[in-house]
């Protein structure tokens, strides 16, 4: 679950959300540039754009890579913006490795100093356990790393398990996913766990274009209980590229935030025949 639900970013200029705008455009120009020069490449893997991974890995041995960026508009007139990124690579189609976090995250609320800072770090190692030809099992466990600024971090490492089940339904692939994650560091009226879901449906609308829908939460004892729902649109540029968009809507009583998105998945290159 690589997409935060709530993210938190400085408005204005930012020389190093520009610095990734700029690498992903390079990074796209590249693979439009390449793309069918090679019949035998494999296509990209998406976890992009749902909060929910599926159960399976990159092509093994190639080097994918996903970013994008995230605004959300809160009740409080607070905006948030967050620029997500994540590496991917498989030693196998069961086993590989997973590196991500914010590269730029930050707060911005009317009559307050905004804030900034680059984000926390994750890695994850990921397992998968095929089923039947449509169905497959996954375990994605590790640390999140407290690389942001104590304000908008954890402030103390994180460990998570994220129980994986994907399965093909006719023209829909459906995933979901729950998450247990241990705080080092909480509130003080506030568990050290905290239960995280999401259920996603997805289908192609075409041969280039595709749909998903899902629905999200967590619950930690102690905080407010968090879920929203997620709508989103891919397009397959090439097997090299697949880029998409969408919006996020807080269902939570509380928490009627509402975001936009857009990013791209990218297959960078080959790191083993």
């Amino acid at each position: 679950m690589h997409l935060v639900m709530v993210a938190r970013c400085a408005g204005g200029p930012s020389p190093l959300r520009d610095a990734i705008v700029a690498a992903v455009l390079l990074l796209a120009s590249h693979s439009v540039a390449y793309a069918g020069d090679d019949e035998t490449e494999p296509s990209v893997t998406p976890y992009r754009p749902t909060v929910s991974d599926p159960a399976t890995l990159s092509a093994p041995g190639w080097l994918e890579g996903e970013f994008g960026g995230l605004r959300t508009w809160n009740q409080d007139h607070s905006r948030d913006d967050s620029v997500p990124y994540l590496l991917k690579y498989a030693f196998d189609e069961n086993y590989g490795l997973l590196l991500g976090g914010n590269a730029y995250l930050g707060s911005s609320m009317p009559g307050a100093p905004s804030q900034s800072s680059f984000g926390d770090t994750f890695i994850e190692w990921k397992q998968r356990f095929p089923v039947s030809e449509k169905a497959a099992f996954a375990i994605e466990a590790g640390v999140v790393v407290p690389t942001a600024s104590h304000e908008l971090g954890i402030g103390k490492p994180e460990w998570t398990a994220n129980g994986i089940y994907s399965v093909d339904l006719s023209a829909f692939h459906l995933d979901i996913n729950l998450v247990e994650s241990y705080f080092s560091q909480h509130g003080a009226n506030a568990s050290a766990w905290q239960t995280s879901w999401a259920t996603a449906i997805s289908t192609q609308l075409s041969e280039k274009w595709g749909a998903a829908f899902e629905l999200s939460g967590n619950y930690q004892r102690g905080e407010a209980t968090q879920s929203q729902a997620l709508l989103a649109f891919t397009c397959n540029v090439s097997n090299r590229l697949v880029l998409d968009a969408g919006g996020t809507y807080g269902l939570a009583h509380l928490a009627h935030y509402r975001g936009l998105f857009a990013g791209a998945t990218i297959l960078i290159g080959q790191l083993r025949r």
